[in-house]
């Protein structure tokens, strides 16, 4: 079983399909199934159920697969190793981003990242903070994924940024006008932290259950539009609206006058840190580009 084996494996594993994966890395199916019935043989074992729709692993497959997975991953980091003999800061770095945080904040953190790394390969893959992003970080298929929200992780994570929470409106209001008007909710993210903790604030503020007069869209930017457009108010991180200068923000405190922060989080393997690529984008993260992500009442943290 040699490398192209196991990214055969890999590929498979992805695409669900031996015609797309034969495509994807460019062999014929022949020399595809050729390989895998030299697999089978070589471990005598039956690596993959054929369907009418694709393919899918057996159970000994499953463990073949982990193998495959775990040989690239040390066949990169030897890669990466050799390389940096020579030029210490090389490789590849692959990073799961945010959505919301790659529209607003990535770009000037990778310019300059990029200026200052040129011989370093990115990888980037966006996508949501709660989906995509904790299975790209526990599936290995990224080094460092930064996303919105926590999540239970026991290796390394540290809060990179800390905003406040507040309500919108494209007109100035008073909190005690809030119950008469429509409230613009994204039905996404209905039952999150956000929800609880607002649905307390709002049981402090008013004595009175949430607002029953809800409008439900199906994105934050959607809300944002409803609200620009006068329909009614929604609660967002300052992020998505500190260049709307028509929105009015109210930032949202709790009785003690501390405020109700979204965060950031940068998370990674402990491993990440033996890769120069990945290490040198963590340590620039955490120690370099703080003016960068830090920008009105935004803040920047090192935990």
């Amino acid at each position: 079983m040699d490398s192209m084996d196991c990214t055969i494996l890999k590929t498979i594993d992805e695409e669900r399909s031996l015609t797309k994966t034969a495509e994807r890395i460019y062999i014929s199916q022949p020399s595809l199934t050729y390989r895998l019935n030299k697999l089978e043989k070589e471990f005598s074992v039956k690596i993959l159920n054929r369907h009418s729709n694709g393919v899918s692993f057996t159970t000994q497959g499953e463990q073949i697969l982990k193998y495959a997975h775990e040989m690239l991953e040390k066949l990169e980091l030897l890669k990466n190793t050799l390389q940096n003999i020579n030029d210490p800061i090389c490789g590849t770095l692959r990073l799961g981003i945010s959505t919301v945080f790659a529209q607003f904040k990535l770009a000037p953190i990778l310019k300059t990242y990029q200026h200052r790394f040129p011989d370093v390969k990115i990888i980037l893959k966006t996508g949501s903070s709660t989906l995509q992003l904790p299975n790209m970080l526990q599936e290995n298929l990224v080094d460092v994924i930064i996303r919105r929200g926590d999540m239970d992780w026991k290796e390394k994570k540290h809060v990179i940024l800390e905003e406040p929470y507040g309500i919108i409106s494209a007109f100035p209001i008073e909190f005690n006008q809030l119950p008469s008007i429509p409230w613009i909710q994204d039905d996404t993210t209905i039952i999150t932290k956000l929800d609880k903790e607002f649905f307390y604030w709002w049981q402090r503020q008013f004595s009175s259950p949430p607002p029953s007069n809800i409008i439900l869209v199906n994105s934050i930017e959607a809300s944002i539009q409803m609200v620009s457009h006068g329909f009614g108010w929604t609660i967002v991180p300052k992020m998505h609206v500190k260049n709307r200068r028509s929105i009015f923000f109210y930032p949202l405190t709790w009785p003690d006058g501390q405020p109700m922060l979204r965060k950031t989080f940068m998370l990674y393997r402990n491993k990440a840190l033996e890769q120069p690529a990945a290490k040198t984008f963590i340590d620039y993260v955490m120690n370099e580009c703080s003016s960068r992500i830090n920008s009105q009442n935004e803040i920047f943290l090192s935990k």
